[in-house]
């Protein structure tokens, strides 16, 4: 018999013992991998964005209604980097608020941070030595008398 090798799934990264060439430690894991390799970007947005997106997927008028605001979304906004990007505004039981006056707005916003390429800060070596001479200042001890005699002009000595 062949000897066991450690292994690490390739959907959980946990470290398993396999003869063979598994790359899940479990049927689930590997359920799981499939699922999330054949998720649309339609899919994924009802799932992200809903509350309670297993209750949309079991009605068949709901998954119809959320199905076509999606579209209606993504042809707004294409890019499926940016929609698993961005964070939800708040956990909604449909996805018709962003498509209203304030919904859009949000999404413009989020999609301006999200193009937003800013340069890094250029950084300087502030090294620890010196130059020059260290000077030393002395000030002269002001009393509250002096002030109010000289109005805060300095006294010429």
């Amino acid at each position: 018999m062949a000897a066991k090798k450690k292994n690490f799934c390739s959907w959980c990264k946990k470290p398993f013992e396999s003869t063979g060439k598994r790359k899940y430690c479990s049927p689930a894991c590997k359920k799981q991998k499939l699922k999330a390799d054949h998720e649309t970007l339609n899919q994924f947005i009802i799932n992200k964005f809903l509350k309670n997106p297993k209750s949309i997927w079991a009605d068949k008028f709901a998954r119809s209604r959320e199905l076509a605001f999606t579209k209606r979304l993504i042809k707004i906004y294409e890019m499926e980097v940016f929609w698993k990007a961005i964070p939800i505004a708040f956990p909604s039981d449909t996805l018709a608020w962003y498509l209203s006056p304030k919904g859009l707005e949000y999404l413009k916003v989020e999609h301006a941070k999200f193009c937003l390429d800013l340069k890094p800060l250029k950084k300087y070596d502030m090294s620890d030595t010196r130059y020059g001479e260290n000077k030393t200042l002395t000030k002269k001890a002001k009393t509250l008398k002096d002030f109010l005699n000289n109005g805060g002009k300095k006294e010429d000595n």
